[in-house]
Order: structure tokens, then C-alpha cells, then sequence
């Protein structure tokens, strides 16, 4: 599936569960985005499409460029924001095949971390087998993880699913580290306790292997995500 169906089609689940939320709904936190609202993520996954759409590129994924997307709508309904994103979102879509691939991967990581975000905050689970999970799945583990591992100069270890197999750095040792997809996903993602972590199938002693976890944007969550 294209970048941009696979886009369109979680654009269309997250609007699917956000319209028509009620204001409380909408202020509601976000556990695994703690200084944002559930309006506030919209306003992210909105204002993304449209900084794309205006050239608006500098400082890319930083702190700084998303808390501009937010700041720039706070105080606007979530059926606004879907409003905004429904008409930017289809022309970024028709543009995506010209994404460089990393850049197109880290668009779909970025929207399914945050549909799975949404989904946790007004408890709608769903769509953990979707195609945005498995592209996101690729993206965090070859261009985070992976890179992590080797920066922190940790032995190499397999990354596994049922059906997929990701060398994380290096040459083969043995050493591995399997879960479905979506646990995965999430785990490098920053939306997974230390604890969550090492309760994944390890054959190694998961612990030195915790500070690769850590990069780009994302942290160890601070206490168990319960979702």
C-alpha cells in the first residue's frame, strides 16, 4: 500500500473517533503525550500536513516545530481541526509519492504513534494490525533503534516478529528481542515502562540494551502504559 493511502486511511480512523468528542472529551489528557490534550494532537497531526503544504519544513519533528502547530490552534474546537485536516490532508496524501522513502516512513510513524495516543486517551483501542503500524514498526527500527543500539555501542540483537526479522546493528551474536508488532511499535516509541520492556521476549539480559530505547524525541516512559 502507497504512503498516501496508507495515510488517508489512519487520517480517516483518528477523525472517525475525534468527531464529535465533547469539550471535556477534547481536553481530556493524553497519558502518553503528557503535556498535550487530545485537541492538542489533532492540532499536531493537523498543522503537520499544513507546514508541509506551506514549505514550512524548517526544524522538522523538533520540539519547537510542533509546539508551533499546537500553539497556532489552541482554542479551536477539534471539529475545526478536523475541518483544516480534511482539506489539507488529501493534498499532502497526492504529494507523498514523492517523499523521499525515510521521510514518507517517518510521516506514517509519526501519525499511527499518535492515532494509537488518541485511542489510549478516550479508550477506543483498535487498528493494531494496520498497515501504519507495520511501515512505523520499520521506521523506528532502522532508522532509531538501530542507530541507538550502535551509538551505545551495545552488542547486536535481533528484532522479531511472527514474521519478520530486523538485524539491529552489527553482525549476528544470538542475542534477540521479540513481540508483535504493535508491543514493538510502541516500545520504541516511547510509550512502553522500563518494566514493559523487560517483560518482552528477551534472550539476553535486556537491561543494557534499555538506554537504546531512548532517541530522537522519544523516552522510556516513566510508569507502566496501561492500553
Amino acid at each position: 500500500m502507497r504512503i498516501g493511502e496508507q495515510y488517508a486511511e489512519g487520517r480517516e480512523r483518528v477523525v472517525g473517533m475525534v468527531t464529535g468528542l465533547s469539550p471535556e472529551q477534547a481536553a481530556a489528557p493524553v497519558p502518553t503525550c503528557p503535556e498535550w490534550s487530545v485537541a492538542d494532537v489533532v492540532a499536531h497531526l493537523t498543522g503537520i500536513c499544513a507546514d508541509v503544504l506551506a514549505g514550512n519544513t524548517d526544524g522538522v519533528a523538533t520540539d519547537p516545530w510542533t509546539a508551533a502547530q499546537v500553539s497556532a490552534r489552541r482554542g479551536r474546537t477539534v471539529d475545526q481541526l478536523v475541518a483544516e485536516w480534511s482539506e489539507t490532508g488529501p493534498r499532502v496524501e497526492a504529494l507523498s509519492e514523492e517523499f523521499p522513502p525515510e521521510l514518507g516512513a517517518q510521516w506514517i510513524a509519526d501519525l499511527t504513534t499518535h492515532e494509537h495516543d488518541i485511542r489510549n486517551a478516550i479508550r477506543q483501542p483498535g487498528a493494531r494490525d494496520s498497515a501504519g503500524v507495520e511501515t512505523g514498526l520499520d521506521f523506528v527500527v532502522a532508522f532509531g533503534f538501530q542507530p541507538s543500539v550502535a551509538a551505545h555501542e551495545l552488542p547486536p540483537i535481533e528484532v522479531r516478529t511472527d514474521d519478520k526479522t530486523w538485524l539491529a546493528s552489527g553482525t549476528v551474536t544470538g542475542a534477540s528481542l521479540e513481540g508483535p508488532p504493535f508491543e514493538l511499535f510502541r516500545a520504541f516509541t516511547g510509550r512502553r515502562s522500563a518494566a514493559q520492556i523487560r517483560a518482552l521476549a528477551w534472550s539476553v539480559d535486556p537491561e543494557p540494551y534499555l538506554s537504546a530505547f531512548e532517541f530522537g524525541p522519544f523516552t522510556i516512559a516513566r510508569s507502566d502504559i496501561d492500553e
